[in-house]
């Protein structure tokens, strides 16, 4: 009952709730297409209309759109309804009525009804706009909702005035609000349509619960909007790419113009870098100036001019060591004396020693004989004893001459190589001496007559007696040797000092070529940026104009793809907001759809109602539900049920959400005849006779006069007093519905008494006879509900209808029967049947009872008491709350 444009309000109200996590320019694009949406709802995606729209107005208005919510009306919950019953409705002129019509809405049970084409439809619709704000047929239609309202007649419109009663009796005009009245209405071609979805194949059925709703017009308009707006907008540089393809020959020139300040960043970074690797705080300038120019000499030249002097030179004597020198000779010496010694006095032991090495190594050759005598080793004539065993056992015994030997040619090695270093530090001794012009002195003259070989024991002349001074000793060698020590000392120092220079030196001659390379880097990038900016201009003023329309292209991208990106989300959320739905207009309506369900269908076997029903949580899952006899298998519903019983499932998910929201009334448009006969006593008695709707003022339209009369057949006297029904007739010629409001009641019961009345005693039998139908029927059920519904009737043959008196016997019989049965409106109603009974069944009252009333003439006329007394015995027993169950 509420348009596509509500619905759409309640996605954008739910957009701008921090839950939706909507971002600034989607909750733009939402309200820019609200305020849009009359405009945006006549396109659809074909040809895809929707998007060049949308793309239109989004470009012109987008950034300039609020991202704040705008005001829609909120709806009102349980606690906020404002008023409880409607209390009058003035319309017209508007669609069928052609003048103003009022219509008191006092009672709480408001009947109307009359042919099609009477001014029904134009009721309800006046309803639906004075709740809702609009027709949903006008925007279902395309047709402005002021033509579309309009008496074609008077060519206009007057809004109706609705009023209505709030919770302390005063008089309130109401205000439209489609999302807080829109489940107070409950139509036919809602059901109908739900009926019919349910016939299509399962892919086909998303749109169920949306349907049966009201809300598949919402639905249709979100499937007018297309996955995709990219081909409307500008999202792709192309003039921008033809420009830099022309710009393709001075890649390089704006590379350099675009990168000079980073380049000349790095170019200061690099230097810095290099002036901190030569020392922590110098400056790229401060290490140019230590290193100097030929202009302005710096700290390079002078280190050159230091070390171009002849470096001092170490000659490694000294005192200690050439001390130490004379004592290894001295100590080898004596050794070397020693072993040679031991070995003369062996002189002997050398000779067998040598003789057993020679045996011995012909043993490979001569093994068999022996190699003096060449007498054979084995056999009858042999030598005495094996000479090669014996000259083994020899040299074992000698063994400590072999060992000695060694040591004698190692002694000797040794010395040589302690004599050979000797003669270079005294070699050195002479080469110092000579230096200082001292090499004809005593000392002088003794080192340079050293032999050139290594001979004898030639060192140790020195130790002699040395009167005349011509051989010097060994403590004027130590003394040179300490001169020695102390130059080389110095230089040492020298050196040292003079290796720091080279390294400073070689130090700055490296910083040096960094710098120059440096310099160079720096040139090479002014000389490359400055002829970069003369090539670069001679193009930009040679396409100027291109580059303005490439300048304008960015901006459209820039602003398209901020578009590209709200709708891309918009439509995400959209669409995510559309599947749940099912799930946020179904919520907690399980139990409730079920209860009314299983009323509607009172008299299907008990295996057949429901035990269980669970609504879609999305509209691509199904509705499905468990019976009685397997209440653990789920299965399809709209699958197993017959279309009847669809329709019924239909309306009951619509009252359900209906009391889900307590709201004050329920408005059925002609909703009862989109379901079977045999099923409307169930729907008429849940909706008109139980306490569900006790608090609820329920508006009915339909066109069936038997409807009207089986509800108030149904409804008890204080109920029935507080309603009202209303006669809709054709037009006599002025266009304008005829209507009555003073319809008397159709309930059996009143109608006996309206003509006892009139003194109408034949009427009053006649009502009553059809009120004692309908009391009868109902303790029947009464009893049946309560397990005793089995009773004996006679009938006056085969295919024959019970009589009356004979079914009011069989009743009165099984209630008297039932000694353990005990209620409280027992008594009563057998009280009332033997009223009823105690007439005598061939008194004239009991003959129209059974029989009807017809037209007779010259009938005999009614006891009237006895008539009164049925009268009254019915009204008693219609008194009775005596419902199945009850």
């Amino acid at each position: 009952m509420a348009s596509a444009k509500n619905d759409f309000k309640e996605f954008v109200r739910w957009l701008h709730l921090p839950t939706s996590r909507a971002s600034s320019d989607v909750r733009r694009l939402a309200n820019l297409i609200l305020a849009n949406f009359d405009t945006i709802q006549e396109t659809s995606l074909q040809h895809s209309q929707r998007s060049v729209t949308l793309v239109k107005i989004a470009r012109r208005s987008l950034s300039q759109a609020p991202d704040t919510l705008p005001d829609i009306p909120s709806t009102a919950t349980n606690e906020t309804w404002v008023w409880h019953r409607l209390h009058h409705l003035t319309v017209g002129p508007f669609r069928g009525f052609r003048y103003p019509e009022p219509f008191d809405l006092q009672q709480r049970i408001l009947l109307f009804y009359g042919p099609n084409g009477s001014g029904k439809t134009s009721l309800c619709e006046a309803f639906e706009y004075a709740l809702i704000g609009s027709v949903e047929e006008a925007d279902a239609n395309r047709i402005p909702q002021t033509t579309y309202l309009s008496n074609i007649h008077e060519r206009k419109f007057e809004s109706p005035i609705l009023k209505a009663k709030d919770h302390k009796g005063n008089e309130i005009s109401v205000t439209a609000n489609p999302n807080t009245y829109r489940f107070c209405f409950i139509e036919k071609n809602r059901i109908d349509s739900f009926s019919r979805i349910a016939a299509r194949p399962a892919a086909q059925r998303t749109e169920l619960i949306a349907t049966l709703f009201g809300m598949d017009k919402f639905n249709e308009f979100v499937r007018h909007f297309n996955e995709s707006i990219d081909n409307q907008l500008s999202l792709t540089n192309t003039k921008e790419q033809f420009l830099e393809k022309k710009r393709a020959s001075l890649v390089q020139y704006q590379m350099a113009v675009n990168n000079e300040a980073e380049s000349i960043k790095t170019l200061n970074e690099e230097e810095l870098a290099i002036a901190i690797t030569y020392s922590e705080g110098m400056t790229y300038e401060g290490l140019k100036k230590l290193i100097g120019s030929t202009e302005s000499p710096g700290r390079l030249r002078q280190l050159n001019d230091i070390l171009n002097a002849v470096p001092p030179q170490v000659l490694n004597v000294t005192r200690e060591e050439l001390q130490t020198l004379y004592k290894k000779a001295d100590a080898a010496q004596v050794e070397l004396d020693t072993i040679t010694s031991n070995l003369e006095k062996q002189a002997t032991q050398i000779s067998f020693k040598n003789l057993y090495t020679a045996v011995i190594a012909l043993q490979p050759t001569e093994s068999n004989n022996c190699p003096a005598c060449d007498t054979p080793l084995n056999g009858s004539n042999h030598v005495l004893h094996n000479p090669y065993e014996k000259a083994a056992k020899g040299l074992e015994q000698l063994k400590f001459l072999a060992e000695l030997q060694v040591k004698q040619s190692h002694t000797a090695e040794e010395v040589a190589e302690i004599l050979i270093t000797l003669k270079r530090r005294l070699e050195t001794l002479y080469d110092f001496i000579a230096s200082h012009g001292e090499q004809n002195t005593f000392l002088g003259r003794f080192l340079a007559t050293l032999p050139k070989a290594i001979t004898a024991v030639w060192w140790t002349s020195i130790y002699e007696a040395n009167p005349d001074e011509r051989i010097p000793t060994l403590e004027n060698l130590l003394e040179v040797a300490q001169r020695i020590e102390n130059q080389d000392n110095i230089s040492r120092q020298s050196l040292e000092e003079r290796q720091k220079n080279i390294d400073e030196r070689d130090k700055l001659n490296e910083f040096q070529l960094l710098i120059q390379l440096q310099d160079n880097k720096r040139q090479q990038l002014i000389e490359r940026v400055a002829t970069a900016r003369q090539q670069l201009g001679e193009f930009e003023k040679g396409n100027e104009r291109l580059i303005g329309e490439v300048a304008q292209e960015a901006i459209d991208i820039q602003r398209d793809t901020l578009i590209k990106k709200a709708y891309d989300l918009f439509l995400l959320l959209l669409k995510q907001y559309r599947n749940q739905l099912p799930e946020k207009l179904m919520a907690g309506l399980n139990n409730r759809a079920m209860m009314l369900y299983n009323e509607f269908n009172r008299k299907d076997l008990d295996a057949d109602k429901l035990a269980a029903l669970y609504f879609p949580l999305t509209g691509e899952q199904k509705i499905e539900i468990s019976f009685r006899n397997k209440p653990h298998a789920r299965v399809d519903a709209l699958n197993v049920l017959s279309e009847g019983h669809i329709r019924c499932l239909g309306l009951a998910i619509l009252l359900a959400k209906s009391m889900s929201q307590a709201g004050p009334l329920i408005v059925f448009d002609d909703a009862i005849n989109a379901i079977d006969h045999d099923h409307r006593r169930g729907i008429r008695e849940t909706i008109f006779e139980s306490e569900h709707f006790a608090n609820t003022q329920i508006i009915v339209t339909c066109h069936s006069h038997e409807f009207i009369k089986d509800i108030h057949q149904s409804l008890p006297k204080s109920v029935r007093d507080d309603s009202k029904v209303f006669l809709f007739k054709n037009h006599n010629g002025n266009y304008h519905p005829r209507i009555k409001r003073d319809v008397k009641s159709r309930n059996y019961v009143e109608m006996a008494r309206a003509a006892r009345e009139e003194l109408n005693d034949r009427g009053a039998l006649d009502a009553s006879r059809k009120a004692l139908e309908m009391l009868t029927e109902r303790v029947w059920c009464w009893l049946g509900s309560h397990d005793h519904g089995i009773i004996h009737v006679q009938l006056a043959g085969a295919g024959a209808e019970p009589a009356l008196r004979h079914l009011c016997e069989a009743l009165q019989k099984k209630i008297k029967s039932l000694t353990t049965f005990n209620h409280a409106h027992k008594p009563h109603i057998i009280a009332a049947f033997d009223e009823v009974l105690g007439i005598p069944e061939k008194n004239l009252v009991w003959t129209y009872l059974n029989k009807g009333t017809h037209e007779e003439a010259d009938r005999d006329d009614f006891d009237s008491d006895e008539v009164e007394g049925v009268v009254i015995t019915l009204e008693k027993l219609e008194a009775l709350n005596i419902r199945p169950g009850h």
